[in-house]
């Protein structure tokens, strides 16, 4: 097992997919994005137009703490990186499934504005975190980074043929997929669920940061194995 497990395809894809459910989930239930601030703040606007003062500060919130979830990141990567410590980004997974499993609880529900706070400051942390697939930049957030990614290699290869653009064409196109599928999921599962469809994003985090802890202690132990042979 590699240290750079966050740049797995499968990874990648779950984050991406999970992103999909969060951001469908925030606007169905708060009318707020988890992570798309540009909605937001486009939303703060128009509602503060209409003088609807307590939706207004709760974009601008979130829009906040997205921010300081970056600057965190940003931290975190240099941190761990001096110290040469490579899997701190699974500890940042368990940190999610706790963090919608805390939002699924009846007790926030009176309390919106945490609950998207929580989320998008969560968020802005992996998606700084989590940036690249096997070597390829993508975005697990949202599409329009990616949209444009498929667009332009797909040009760059049907016009000059180029090879490594075929590859990224796909790259894209399956992070864009992952992320519709994420929206659809969640929109079918919150029309069957309400609410507690949230816990299936939290499940989703809990499931991929324990098959990377028994992959990470099968390295290790197999490297153990290894030395004392």
């Amino acid at each position: 097992m590699q240290s750079s497990f966050h740049e797995q395809r499968s990874v990648g894809l779950l984050l991406t997919f999970s992103s999909g459910m969060i951001d469908s989930y925030t606007y169905i239930r708060y009318e707020a994005f988890a992570s798309a601030q540009t909605g937001n703040l486009i939303l703060a606007v128009t509602q503060a137009v209409d003088h609807q003062w307590t939706s207004v500060g709760k974009k601008l919130l979130s829009t906040f703490f997205f921010f300081l979830g970056i600057l965190l990141a940003k931290y975190l990567i240099d941190y761990f990186r001096a110290r040469e410590i490579h899997f701190w980004r699974l500890f940042l997974l368990y940190f999610e499934a706790v963090v919608f499993f805390l939002s699924s609880l009846p007790q926030l529900a009176p309390h919106p504005s945490i609950i998207t706070v929580l989320i998008a400051f969560t968020t802005a942390i992996q998606w700084v975190a989590f940036d690249k697939i096997n070597g390829l930049a993508y975005t697990n957030l949202f599409t329009t980074g990616n949209l444009k990614g498929v667009a332009t290699n797909l040009y760059d290869y049907l016009i000059h043929r180029e090879d490594p653009a075929k590859e990224r064409f796909f790259h894209y196109s399956s992070v864009v997929l992952a992320f519709l599928t994420g929206v659809i999921g969640m929109v079918v599962s919150y029309h069957s669920w309400g609410e507690a469809s949230i816990l299936l994003v939290s499940s989703l985090f809990l499931a991929l940061a324990l098959s990377q802890s028994f992959l990470l202690w099968r390295f290790y132990h197999y490297e153990h194995f290894q030395d004392t042979k």
